[in-house]
């Protein structure tokens, strides 16, 4: 039986609690350079901004790898439905 490394691409929610700015577009770009989102999801507990995380319950996709392909040219997106993504996506 074949094996799949899969790529899962779920959608969460980062709340950041009290950003002063001057409109809504200004407070989101702030709110964007006050997380390192990437150091967020690499730990247990949060530190203010972030007030909490949660996953949306929403996955925007997915990205199989076969096991073996190590030019990833069978590697295939696919949407939320399960349905293989246009080439383009890669």
């Amino acid at each position: 039986m074949p094996k799949y490394h899969i790529h899962l691409y779920p959608i969460v929610r980062v709340l950041v609690r009290d950003v002063e700015a001057e409109s809504q577009v200004e407070a989101i770009k702030k709110a964007e350079r006050m997380v390192d989102q990437y150091q967020l999801f690499r730990q247990v507990r949060f530190d203010p901004p972030v007030a909490d995380v949660e996953f949306a319950e929403d996955t925007d996709g997915f990205l199989v790898d076969e096991d073996g392909d190590t030019k990833y040219e069978k590697s295939t997106w696919y949407e939320n439905d399960y349905t293989p993504s246009p080439p383009d996506r890669k």
